[in-house]
């Protein structure tokens, strides 16, 4: 929790900003309707971005290398809130950046495998994505829509969302719909 509240108050923000610009040079009528839906796309694509950081940091041609620069990572956090007795006292050195005593790199990121961090640290990836492309699908601008879902595809290397919001929207609409008939059968 805490990594993701650092990832929400680092990167998220720098994400709102360059869009919320955007919409603001764009003239965007509807800025004030999409304000808020850009806020919290805004949070769920940063905190998504930061932890594929930390996944394609994994590995021998990892992109910066954190683990070997004793950065703490989302990987790190998940795998010592895993571990137990001993391994949990190494993590913890780890935490501090100090690296124990024996323990190498490749061992390090082992754990990280063992201890499911990396499949953690994956499901919370896609459950951020997931939001950060759900929250548009009350903003009516179907061009600013088309363009929020492009930029999750570049960053994510992602070909599926092709189509996706509209799916969402459909759904809405359709919850929509049945909380109306909800609210005339209470009445």
């Amino acid at each position: 929790r805490e990594v993701l509240e650092i990832f929400r108050q680092k990167t998220a923000p720098a994400f709102e900003v360059a869009l919320r610009l955007g919409s603001i040079c764009a003239d965007l009528e509807e800025y004030n309707e999409a304000s808020e839906i850009i806020g919290q796309y805004s949070e769920n694509l940063g905190i998504a971005y930061q932890i594929r950081d930390d996944l394609t940091d994994l590995g021998e041609e990892g992109e910066t290398n954190d683990l070997k620069g004793l950065r703490p990572t989302l990987l790190l956090a998940v795998a010592h809130e895993k571990a137990k007795a001993e391994q949990k006292e190494q993590l913890a050195q780890v935490w501090k950046r100090q690296l124990p005593d024996g323990v190498t790199f490749s061992e390090l990121e082992q754990w990280y495998t063992d201890l499911k961090a990396v499949k953690r640290a994956e499901d919370l990836q896609l459950t951020y994505k997931e939001l950060a492309i759900r929250s548009l699908t009350d903003l009516e601008n179907a061009n600013l829509k088309g363009l929020l879902r492009r930029v999750i595809g570049k960053i994510f290397n992602d070909t599926e969302i092709k189509g996706w919001c509209s799916e969402v929207q459909h759904v809405s609409e359709l919850d929509k719909i049945r909380e109306r008939q909800n609210q005339k059968v209470q009445a």
